[in-house]
């Protein structure tokens, strides 16, 4: 090694992040969140829907019904925001991955919380 080259700094590479998501990291994002978002529906719904029908029989909504249905409701928000900060520093290919797989994730809970209820 030459005195030149050792002080030189090396070329760093440059950060990724938010700022470097560009517009095709971004398209992947809102696609994959109009597909958590389908998820999100439907426990708003069955939040909406369980109130009332206990209401309307006047039955007493517990506290394991209520953790159920917030849950079912809650885990798509917590998975995307998840996969959106993991995939913030991949490429667009390593960043769909992330979100399907997320995708998969909150598939498995909600269905899991469906069976229990």
């Amino acid at each position: 090694m030459t005195a030149a080259t050792a002080d030189s700094p090396s070329p760093r590479p440059a950060k990724r992040g938010f700022r470097t998501f560009g517009r095709a990291g971004w398209a992947v994002a809102v696609i994959f969140a109009f597909l958590y978002a389908y998820h999100l529906w439907g426990g708003v719904a069955n939040l909406i829907g369980v109130v009332s029908t206990f209401s309307s029989y006047g039955v007493e909504v517990t506290a394991n019904i209520w953790a159920l249905v917030i849950g079912y409701a809650v885990v798509p928000v917590v998975v995307y925001a998840a996969a959106l900060l993991v995939g913030r520093t991949l490429r667009n290919g390593e960043r769909a991955v992330v979100f399907a797989i997320g995708f998969a994730v909150v598939s498995v809970i909600s269905l899991g919380i469906l069976a229990i209820a």
